[in-house]
Order: C-alpha cells, then sequence, then structure tokens
C-alpha cells in the first residue's frame, strides 16, 4: 500500500530543522486562509512536534487544504523544493484517491 497525503504531510514535516519549525509555525499563524477556515490556535502549536502538527493540521482543515496551506507556508519560509515535493507527491496520492 503507498502513501497516503497524511504521511506525505508528516515526511515534509520532519524534514523541517528546528529553526525552519518555529518560523514555519509562526508563519502558520498569520498566512491568509480561504474563507471559512481559521488559524490554529498559537498555544496549539508552540510544543506540537511533526505528528502532532500534522493531526492539528489535518482536524482544522481536512487533509487536501491541510496539503495546501502547509504548501504556502514552506513557501513563505523560502521552503520550496519541500513545498514542491509535497506537491508532486500529494499530487499522485490525489488522482488515486479520485479515481
Amino acid at each position: 500500500m503507498g502513501k497516503t497525503m497524511r504521511d506525505h504531510l508528516l515526511d515534509t514535516l520532519k524534514n523541517l530543522q528546528e529553526a525552519e519549525m518555529k518560523e514555519f509555525k509562526s508563519k502558520l499563524t498569520d498566512i491568509k486562509l480561504e474563507t471559512g477556515y481559521n488559524h490554529i490556535p498559537r498555544c496549539h502549536l508552540e510544543k506540537a512536534e511533526p505528528v502532532e502538527l500534522t493531526k492539528l493540521l489535518i482536524s482544522h482543515y481536512r487533509v487536501h487544504y491541510a496539503v495546501q496551506v502547509t504548501t504556502m507556508v514552506l513557501e513563505a519560509i523560502n521552503q520550496r523544493d519541500l513545498a514542491e515535493r509535497l506537491r508532486r507527491a500529494t499530487m499522485a496520492e490525489e488522482h488515486w484517491e479520485y479515481n
């Protein structure tokens, strides 16, 4: 069985170094979101490690939008390679989910 979108999201977050993770969480609290979505409260993000952060992203945004938000944040913090890898990995997964 292949990786799920959640797996790809978690793998991406695990690739961030400590300083990059702090920057990711900071940017996550102020990035522009689509109408109907709210930011994850900063107090929930502060101590969240990749596994917990993945759960928070999915519970707040659902998996497809969580991937989109993560990609936007990664690009905003100059982690374009990670953003592109996540985008490519999840595009393939999304194709299988809908077919």
